[in-house]
């Protein structure tokens, strides 16, 4: 039997579908988009910022290139990472030198403990209140061999100083000046007598004649050993051998040593003659086997304004030391010598002065 549509029911009955607001959902989405684009603005904006405060993606970490900065992709050596330099960490720097003229008398090159004394070097001789009376400052350390023996004043100190530090490492007390200042009146006897013994030939080689005597500066010392009434040369006996060893730590050397008889003309092997010429220069002519003669020559290529001669000596001071000519006009020579350094000036009784500063 048919029905009416009207009178159609359906099983399970449903309520009626509402319709949905087309407009209330474009509005969520729009902001739910708008939240998302938010959030990342944010993201992206925290990245950004982080990076600049860190100097980009990626720090430059200096470091020491040995290859002029070439970056090889095949080269694995560990560059070392150095710090950059700052204000803190200046590069020293050596303090410019300066130096003024000081006035000295032309004579003072016949004065001073370089001066040589030769055959065409004549003496002048010390003056009397240059010489001090052995007697009255010696130590226990040594004797003398007579009681009116004199000496240069400026050797006093270094001398006892050595012959002290001789007795007290080897246990020797039996050393003996024998011989020290000579005058012209001893000098001529010594040779006269000597020529009368050997004759004039052997005495040109042996014994100086008055004026070009080393003794006649009154600034060496001939030593011997003295035991039991009777005279030894140094190298007679064991164990004296300290003084040829050490004697150029206290400024002294072998005024004629036994290998430079061609060059000073003198064979003085009969007795251990020292001479005080100061620590550096002492020093110096030991390192370079040198005698006083080839000494002098060669300070004479180091002159103010080239080349100076630098002396370290055992006790670690340091010396500069350097030539200038005295042939000019006039009685007076200005010699330039370093400010605010200690110097000595010494006359090489030739032809000019021999200045030693401390460093």
């Amino acid at each position: 039997m048919s029905k009416n549509y009207e009178d159609y029911k359906p099983l399970n009955p449903q309520p009626p579908r509402k319709r949905k607001n087309v407009g209330l959902v474009f509005i969520k989405y729009a902001i739910l988009l708008l939240l998302v684009m938010a959030l990342a603005l944010s993201a992206l904006f925290f990245i950004t910022s982080h990076e600049s405060e860190n100097g980009g993606n990626k720090a430059e970490v200096p470091t020491l290139n040995t290859d002029n900065n070439h970056n090889d992709p095949a080269d694995t050596t560990d560059n070392t990472t150095i710090p950059p330099e700052t204000e803190d960490d200046p590069e020293p720097v050596e303090p410019e030198v300066v130096y003024t003229n000081v006035e000295v008398d032309k004579s003072g090159i016949n004065k001073g403990g370089l001066i040589l004394v030769m055959n065409n070097h004549k003496v002048v001789y010390p003056t009397a209140e240059e010489l001090v009376k052995l007697s009255s400052v010696k130590t226990k350390s040594y004797k003398i061999s007579t009681n009116t023996m004199t000496a240069h004043k400026d050797i006093i100190d270094a001398m006892n100083k050595m012959l002290d530090d001789f007795a007290a490492a080897t246990g020797h007390t039996d050393l003996i000046l024998w011989t020290s200042y000579r005058d012209e009146a001893r000098q001529k006897q010594v040779y006269d007598d000597y020529v009368k013994k050997y004759g004039e030939e052997a005495a040109k080689t042996a014994v100086a004649k008055p004026g070009e005597s080393d003794h006649n500066t009154g600034l060496g010392i001939a030593i011997r050993v003295y035991r039991n009434g009777k005279s030894y040369q140094l190298h007679e006996l064991e164990g004296y051998n300290w003084l040829e060893e050490n004697c150029h730590k206290y400024g002294f050397v072998e005024r004629y040593p036994d290998d430079k008889i061609a060059t000073t003309g003198l064979d003085y092997s009969s007795s251990f003659y020292l001479r005080y010429v100061g620590v550096p220069h002492a020093e110096y002519m030991k390192k370079n086997n040198l005698c006083l003669e080839e000494y002098i020559v060669k300070l004479s290529n180091y002159v103010y304004g080239g080349a100076h001669i630098e002396v370290v000596t055992d006790d670690g001071k340091a010396y500069e030391i350097y030539f200038v000519s005295g042939e000019t006009d006039g009685e007076k020579v200005n010699i330039p010598v370093p400010e605010g350094k200690e110097y000595t000036i010494s006359g090489n009784n030739i032809n000019g002065f021999i200045v030693t500063a401390s460093k």
